[in-house]
This record gives C-alpha cells, structure tokens and sequence, in this order.
C-alpha cells in the first residue's frame, strides 16, 4: 500500500500537526508514503522535524518507507542551509 501526501506553498507550524498525523496514521497502516514537495515556496523548522523523525521512524521499522518527491528549490535550499540533505536522502 502506498499513499501520498502533498505539502502546501508554506509548509509552517500551522501544517506541523496535521502533517504529522498523516504520516502517522500512514505508518499504524504500514503503507509507504511519498511526498510531493514541488510547491514548497517556504518550509519552516516544525515541518522539517516532522518530516526527519517520519522519515527516521519508517527507516527503523523497515518494510514501508518515506520518500520525499519533487523538491522544490526553496525545500532544498531550506533543507541544505539546515544540513539535513542526507537525513531526508535528497542527495546532491
């Protein structure tokens, strides 16, 4: 099974707790989950935590995984300033 979810222009602390939810939710079921972040214009801190804890939990359990699609140049710039490339497996 797989889902995906797809992240607003601004990803911020508003989108924080319904982001983790789903992904939560997505996890109990033991579906993979790709996320589409082509629309980022602004991604804040509370969304990349989610996002990094999601992606480190679903790497623990095995089976299902996270996967981050389509990244913006903002999504990218954000998560390079912050050092977190290889944490999200975005590579170069």
């Amino acid at each position: 099974m797989e889902e995906q979810v797809t992240l607003p222009a601004v990803a911020d602390l508003t989108q924080a707790g319904p982001l983790k939810e789903q992904l939560m939710q997505s996890f109990a079921a033991g579906a993979s989950v790709t996320v589409d972040a082509s629309s980022v214009q602004r991604l804040s801190s509370p969304c990349l935590q989610v996002l990094v804890a999601g992606k480190q939990s679903f790497a623990k359990a095995g089976g299902a995984s996270l996967v981050i699609a389509n990244p913006s140049v903002a999504f990218r710039e954000t998560v390079s300033v912050l050092g977190l490339m290889d944490a999200l497996e975005l590579g170069k």
